[in-house]
């Protein structure tokens, strides 16, 4: 392994203003707070950091570092510790430089751009002809390309724009060796409008379920499927975030749904579905609007006994959806269609757009999913337990399960008292499918709220076997040991395909395909031995 030599060849090949190895730059890259339960905020300081401006010059720093016996560790945006090293040896590759709207063709409804496109960027421009384009729920600082080619991808938008993987089409990819495969149309005519042929589909390979967070190369661009957009082509705002005004377009309607019960609520979701007029929708509970937008005052209802009452109770199932149709007759409709699905299972709907100043702000906020990166706001950070997506009924039942696990963390003061329920819960493709995730939110700077951290993610991982069957196929190697044997050993395939396309083990492939076992000290015996119980039971 020659690191010094490697230096000297990234500054020949990118010039010296664009790599670097100064100590503190490297600290910045390693200092990872977002979704990273290590106390003290860390993961591997790489040994050099580059920014490449291009696909070739990508390959070239890709095959430096095969030449070098390094790893490489690529970003987008850098959203979350998946983004940073996990070895000694890595090579940190900024793709901030490759910054590029490539092409948006109205005709066909999909645009090619680069990793560094972020979410609000590329929907300002698709508006501007009659376009929209998904983004994630993390929000619209993320990188499309990386949640569609990388990682995950559902977001409020789903139920009319699918999951980001679903709108990939053409794909560049530089491999672990240096080389450039393009799939898709793109590979055989030049074009980006197909992902999938002609020939077998490497889909599955390339990303699976929720993607190789570049443990198998380096994505530099692709092809996204967009969708219709009935409003303006530009937005005109004034203000920022919660103290936003706009001019609501007419043909956009929004509501707050509320329903008596889960049943009441799924069954009603079921329908809305069916009847395919939501541009968006998302599930959450109604104290999860206080806890994001006024956490301040939050703190204050939470012991109000009436009032937390009324919001865990009497507002639990709540459902907000919006309508952007492209006539006022057909607003009209929806909003019929809303009604009699809302009386029918016993709810009742509050039209949203009538609070004028209220909807004013919250509009493009939640066309631009800026509203939930808010979460922060509370106590300084927070995760998520997630189960395997999957039907609505289903999903519902996993907030259940995980409202009962945090009631006994938040009175023992171990995380943020939210209510316990707070869900971030989308359906997708017309509620074919549905994703929950339950936030829990807490302190990193409270030494108690760190000391359960990893109780409470062997507390949910264990009730999603249990009670659901699995935890979401993810990226933590942990998991992935776990959950394995559960559902056809798929991480020994994950490590033949990572031994195939990278025989020099290049890339930076831990969350990808790499093994690792728990580290249970300090960890209660009892929560080992049932973790262990009912994943032998799963089993047989």
């Amino acid at each position: 392994m020659s690191v010094e030599e490697a230096r000297r060849e990234f500054v020949e090949l990118l010039g010296e203003e664009n790599v670097s190895w100064e100590p503190a730059v490297l600290d910045c890259y390693a200092w990872q707070p977002t979704f990273n339960d290590d106390p003290d905020r860390w993961v591997k300081r790489p040994v050099a950091v580059v920014l490449p401006s291009s696909t070739e010059e990508v390959q070239e720093v890709v095959r430096i570092c095969n030449r070098h016996g390094l790893r490489f560790k690529s970003f987008s945006t850098g959203w979350g510790a998946w983004n940073g090293p996990t070895f000694d040896n890595v090579v940190q590759v900024d793709l901030r430089r490759m910054d590029r709207i490539v092409e948006i063709d109205a005709k066909n409804m999909y645009a090619v751009i680069e990793p560094y496109v972020n979410g609000a960027q590329l929907q300002a421009e698709a508006m501007k002809v009659g376009l929209n384009t998904h983004i994630i729920g993390a929000g619209p600082n993320c990188s499309p390309l990386a949640s569609a080619t990388s990682g995950w991808g559902v977001g409020h938008d789903s139920i009319y724009m699918s999951y980001s993987a679903r709108n990939l089409l053409g794909v560049e990819w530089v491999l672990p060796d240096g080389e450039v495969l393009r799939l898709g149309t793109l590979g055989s005519s030049g074009e980006w409008f197909n992902g999938d042929g002609p020939g077998p589909s490497l889909r599955g390979i390339m990303r699976g379920s929720c993607g190789a967070l570049s443990g198998l190369g380096i994505f530099t661009r692709c092809a996204l499927k967009l969708y219709n957009w009935p409003g303006p082509p530009e937005m005109e705002i004034d203000g920022i975030m919660l103290d936003a005004k706009m001019e609501v377009p007419e043909n956009i309607g929004y509501y707050m749904c509320f329903f008596p019960d889960r049943k009441a609520f799924s069954d009603a979701m079921y329908k809305l579905g069916e009847a395919e007029i939501a541009y968006n929708a998302l599930a959450t509970s109604f104290g999860g609007y206080f806890d994001i937008l006024t956490p301040r005052l939050f703190r204050k209802i939470e012991h109000a006994d009436s009032i937390r009452s009324m919001i865990v109770n009497t507002f639990k199932y709540t459902l907000a959806i919006l309508f952007a149709a492209n006539s006022a007759r057909e607003l009209a409709y929806q909003e019929k269609v809303l009604h009699a699905i809302v009386r029918e299972h016993g709810g009742f709907a509050m039209d949203v757009t009538r609070i004028k100043d209220f909807f004013s702000m919250l509009f493009m906020s939640f066309v631009r999913a800026t509203i939930p990166a808010l979460v922060f706001r509370m106590g300084g950070s927070f995760s998520t337990a997630l189960d395997r997506n999957d039907a609505l009924d289903s999903q519902a039942a996993w907030r259940e399960v995980v409202r009962e696990i945090k009631e006994g963390y938040i009175r023992k003061g171990q995380i943020l008292d939210d209510l316990a329920d707070n869900p971030y819960f989308v359906p997708y493709e017309n509620n074919t499918w549905c994703h929950c995730e339950v936030v829990y939110q807490y302190d990193p700077r409270d030494p108690k709220h760190r000391e359960a951290l990893e109780p409470i993610f062997l507390d949910v991982t264990i009730a999603a076997i249990e009670r659901c069957m699995e935890p979401l196929f993810t990226s933590d190697p942990r998991v992935r040991r776990l959950i394995s044997p559960l559902a056809g050993n798929f991480s020994k395939y994950q490590q033949a395909i990572s031994r195939g396309l990278d025989p020099k083990q290049a890339a930076d492939n831990t969350l990808y395909s790499a093994e690792a076992d728990f580290d249970f000290s300090g960890i209660d015996p009892q929560r080992v031995r049932r973790l262990q119980e009912v994943v032998e039971q799963r089993r047989w």
